[in-house]
């Protein structure tokens, strides 16, 4: 009985442990995603038009070293400006869509409408992922998405994100 008790008091303080610590990371409902940081050099322009260096930006790493993949964000201001999903390696790689193969580039303008790359360029210059810095060039034609039909073009653009999180 006694042996029981002990098992029993020992679940119950692992469960209050667990709950304490998920309570304890979890994010308000109006954080967006990590904390970026401030990053100087990232910019592009938008139809012509020179977009200011973004505010700031992270990246993700995901999966396993075999088959790892990576997500940027950038935002202006509270906004998301640009979106990336590609592998972390440097280099060129073809930039798709989303009904088609190769990376996505996304760009969503001072109303939040997105625009998803059809085709472009990508070149990640440096991909260093242990000491936190990442560099690029890009280019893409965005597509609005559904149900608009408007079009963006995305030139001279240059990414360095130096927040990279590991999953």
């Amino acid at each position: 009985m006694k042996k029981l008790l002990t098992t029993l008091q020992t679940q119950l303080l692992a469960c209050l442990c667990l709950s304490l610590a998920l309570t304890a990371c979890k994010k308000a409902s109006s954080d967006p995603s990590p904390t970026p940081a401030a990053t100087g050099g990232f910019h592009y322009k938008a139809d012509g038009v020179l977009t200011a260096s973004v505010d700031s930006a992270y990246a993700i790493l995901y999966g396993p070293k075999a088959s790892r993949a990576m997500d940027v964000y950038s935002f202006k201001g509270k906004k998301e400006g640009m979106e990336f999903h590609f592998s972390p390696v440097t280099g060129a790689q073809t930039v798709g869509s989303l009904s088609g193969g190769g990376i996505l580039l996304t760009f969503y303008d001072a109303n939040g409408i997105e625009f998803d790359s059809q085709s472009g360029s990508f070149n990640l210059t440096s991909c260093d992922t242990l000491n936190k810095k990442i560099e690029g060039d890009f280019s893409f034609a965005g597509k609005m998405q559904a149900p608009g039909t408007g079009t963006k073009t995305i030139t001279e653009g240059h990414l360095v994100v130096t927040k990279i999180y590991h999953q």
